[in-house]
């Protein structure tokens, strides 16, 4: 991959583009975008991802950005429930995996009631671009094509931007360059690696 740093500008310059803004040159489809990018380049990007927002923001006032972080909405389920001392003990007398699977029950991922989906669609402001971050920490509880498939009908006219540490190629989602994911075509890669 090409280094991090001219790839940042490059995603800058794009999502500063009249054309992105408005989701203009798509066609019918969705205006999702995959940013993905070297997982040993995760610090750098959680860390420029606040200060893109803020830069688009001051650049024009027209608009506002929103970030979800997926893993700090998993998190808030499960504080606000009162789950998460009991998540820890089931995991170490039952082990991660069925721990993952209760989880994912728990947040009814891919179903009508998805929490996430919902989530995002309660606090979702009218025409902001919405950043997706968090995968990786989010992983293996949900994937990201799940995640994708399912706001499709939440983000429909606003850009979309998910931030991805690992590869996109042909559709093909490979999360930390290990995992393969199931495929997402209705993705735009928005650079070049």
């Amino acid at each position: 991959m090409r280094d991090i740093a001219i790839r940042i500008d490059e995603l800058k310059d794009k999502i500063n583009d009249p054309k992105f803004l408005t989701n203009k040159g798509l066609g019918n489809e969705v205006g999702f975008y995959i940013f993905d990018y070297d997982p040993k380049d995760e610090l750098v990007v959680r860390e420029y991802v606040p200060n893109l927002k803020k830069f688009l923001e001051r650049e024009n006032l027209n608009f506002k950005v929103q970030i979800f972080d997926l893993y700090e909405i998993i998190l808030l389920f499960f504080e606000q429930r009162g789950y998460l001392d009991k998540n820890f003990i089931m995991e170490e007398n039952k082990g991660s995996n069925d721990l993952f699977d209760k989880m994912r029950k728990a947040l009814k991922i891919a179903t009508n009631n998805d929490w996430i989906v919902r989530y995002i669609e309660e606090h979702l402001e009218k025409e902001a671009i919405v950043f997706i971050v968090g995968v990786g920490k989010a992983y293996p509880i949900i994937r990201s094509h799940v995640i994708l498939n399912n706001l499709q009908t939440v983000v429909e006219d606003i850009p979309l931007v998910l931030f991805y540490p690992g590869t996109y190629e042909n559709g093909k989602l490979q999360l930390f360059n290990k995992f393969t994911d199931d495929n997402y075509y209705r993705a735009f890669k928005i650079t070049e690696n």
